[in-house]
């Protein structure tokens, strides 16, 4: 029993060692491996410093070429920068300067204008070296731009462009391109044509009217704004300049779509437009275009119809027209042929009054056929305005005949006005019944005398009754006329009376 316990003992004790033994080998084993373990790490934070020190050599030498590069380009313009897209890549101011000042020196600026056609023309080209024109400080200007450049980030201009406008003075010589303008054609007043406003035409008897005739262009230019115009230009840099869009053209006062105008134009073509024919005391007359475009009077694009012209034409036809107050040739019941004056008879044109149907006429533009307004009208038209029925009345033979359509319906004594008393004698000459009347009274400075039938021809001289007589014919009228009048029986009073009417013609003579 002892022994069994004595050899499990000993067989403990055996493990026991044989565990201390495994379990040093393996604090031996793991001390080891730390160590190796602790070599590693050793080996690999030297390697991670040698790195590290290797990155911050680099990102310093980086951040030293980039200071470079900053500084350098705080003087200069960056990569891909342009001034007035011309290239300045590392250029410093006073290289851009130089390159401006060579760039102003091949300034050219074009002339443009047009002909009198209204077609657009080179005119002529001013350049910098003919005007002594140069720009102003380019280097303030380069340097300006330079100092308004970000130089740090540098580096991104090696994928991106920039480029600036200059801004710059400019400065030429005034009296040289005074002399440059004058050598241009275009510009010598010698050359120019002035511009002609629009017009109405002359009337054309072809085609009965008028026309606007169109302004014309001309080529006249204002030289003083052209100077203006073209040195603006100059300052601004330009490289072309219209004299026609700059408005330095002389123009047509007067255009063709000139309200005025075309008004004025459409009036007198309504006007030309009237044709009046006129029966004119059995004359044909016509006013149309030919003759009233003669009328017409135009100042200002005002046109006005001539009123004396149109009056005087009134006179002239009435003149030649007009029987009233004419001699007129009359043959007598007799066969003798008598030169007669005329009184208040035959055919006479109210003037006045036909000036204005004749002017409103004109200016509605009508077309119509009409007679003149008349104050006196004979039995018929034409210079033989008696007629063939008239009361001819033969104060030498005292005897008076009355005719109808050419026939003598009656004929009669009379007693006429007294021979013996100047200022009764009966007149002689033409006239025309004023009215007719029944019971009139007759009234002079020592008489009043009632009549049946009382018709007067001239003045208070007229045919009546006389039956207080109790002859007539003869030689009564010498000593013992009447006061003018015609003295008549009554039954032939009463049928003269109903013959005749107001304007009826009555023909007195001696011969």
């Amino acid at each position: 029993m002892e022994n069994e316990n004595k050899d499990v003992t000993e067989e403990t004790k055996k493990e026991n060692k044989e565990e201390i033994k495994e379990a040093t080998k393996e604090e031996t084993k793991e001390e080891t491996t730390k160590e190796e373990t602790k070599e590693e790490t050793n080996d690999k934070t030297k390697k991670s410093k040698k790195g590290l020190w290797i990155g911050l050599g680099i990102l310093v030498v980086l951040l030293i070429a980039y200071g470079v590069g900053a500084f350098y380009y705080h003087s200069h313009f960056l990569y891909q920068t342009s001034v007035n897209d011309t290239d300045c890549s590392n250029l410093t101011a006073a290289e851009v300067a130089a390159i401006m000042d060579s760039q102003s020196q091949q300034y050219s600026l074009q002339i443009f204008g047009r002909d009198e056609n209204g077609v657009q023309e080179e005119i002529g080209t001013v350049t910098a070296p003919e005007i002594g024109m140069n720009w102003v400080d380019t280097q303030g200007a380069a340097q300006k731009l330079l100092n308004i450049q970000n130089e740090f980030p540098w580096i991104e201009m090696l994928w991106s462009a920039q480029n600036y406008d200059m801004v710059q003075g400019v400065a030429y010589d005034a009296d040289k391109l005074q002399e440059q303008l004058a050598q241009m054609p275009a510009l010598q007043k010698k050359n120019m044509i002035e511009p002609e406003d629009a017009y109405i035409s002359e009337y054309s008897e072809k085609t009965k009217s008028y026309e606007i005739v169109p302004e014309t262009l001309g080529s006249t230019l204002d030289l003083d704004q052209v100077e203006d115009v073209v040195s603006a230009a100059i300052m601004a840099g330009a490289t072309s300049v219209d004299l026609e869009e700059q408005g330095c053209y002389k123009t047509a006062r007067v255009t063709a779509e000139d309200t005025a105008l075309v008004k004025a134009c459409d009036a007198m073509n309504k006007w030309v437009s009237a044709q009046i024919t006129y029966d004119w005391n059995g004359n044909k007359v016509v006013v149309d275009g030919d003759t009233i475009h003669e009328w017409i009077q135009v100042g200002d694009r005002d046109p006005q119809l001539d009123e004396e012209a149109v009056a005087e034409f009134v006179a002239e036809q009435a003149k030649e027209y007009d029987t009233y107050g004419k001699k007129r040739k009359f043959t007598t019941v007799q066969g003798i042929e008598l030169n007669l004056s005329s009184g208040a008879y035959g055919w006479k044109t109210d003037r006045e009054e036909e000036i204005k149907a004749l002017t409103e006429a004109i200016q509605n533009g009508e077309t119509v056929d009409k007679e003149p307004a008349y104050i006196s009208k004979g039995a018929q038209k034409g210079s033989n305005d008696i007629g063939n029925s008239y009361v001819e009345i033969d104060l030498t033979n005292q005897h008076l005949y009355l005719f109808k359509d050419g026939d003598i319906v009656l004929e009669t004594d009379f007693v006429s006005g007294n021979m013996s008393k100047a200022d009764c004698v009966t007149p002689p000459g033409v006239f025309g019944l004023t009215y007719k009347t029944r019971n009139a009274i007759l009234r002079g400075a020592n008489y009043e005398t009632p009549v049946n039938y009382w018709m007067p021809f001239n003045g208070n001289v007229g045919m009546h009754d006389a039956t207080w007589r109790r002859a007539f014919g003869g030689t009564i009228y010498l000593t013992s006329g009447s006061h003018g009048c015609i003295n008549l029986p009554l039954h032939m009073a009463a049928s003269i009376y109903e013959y005749v009417s107001t304007g009826f013609p009555v023909v007195c003579y001696y011969y």
